[in-house]
């Protein structure tokens, strides 16, 4: 199996909804952000295409990051970047691709004259969080939420 990383394609767009309306059947909570999905991509495109990298899998797409450089952090003062999104199909053949878009997406940053990377990372899933961990990200800071009924 062959896996590649790529500039992402409006062609894509539909394969990485369907992706993507797979991952909030595993993540209830995170239904609303399909909604916003196509639009994310969208401005993602218009704005800095060169950051938006697909996974392709033997011509199957499994995975999307979308990562943007930005200017000093608010509190390091450092040039940074975000990975905006990170997202791969679930499947004993994706295994290991997280972890190559997330340093494709370091190297993105990087290339551009970042000095660091943040991420925001939904609670629900700890298993994206050790993983993260494991690659020497750390918490720099909480996030907390609160939904109004």
């Amino acid at each position: 199996m062959a896996l590649t990383v790529r500039r992402l394609q409006i062609l894509d767009l539909p394969a990485l909804e369907k992706t993507e309306a797979e991952r909030a059947k595993r993540f209830p909570e995170r239904a609303g952000a399909l909604a916003g999905f196509r639009k994310q991509v969208e401005q993602a495109l218009s704005r800095e295409p060169e950051g938006l990298m697909i996974a392709d899998l033997d011509g199957r797409i499994v995975g999307l990051a979308i990562a943007r450089q930005r200017g000093a952090h608010p509190v390091s003062g450092k040039k940074h970047g975000r990975v905006e999104h990170l997202s791969v199909t679930q499947g004993p053949e994706t295994q290991g691709v997280t972890t190559r878009l997330l340093k494709e997406s370091e190297a993105y940053l990087r290339s551009r004259g970042c000095e660091a990377i943040y991420m925001t990372l939904p609670a629900d899933d700890a298993s994206e969080a050790q993983l993260l961990k494991d690659a020497g990200y750390r918490v720099v800071a909480w996030e907390v939420g609160k939904t109004f009924r």
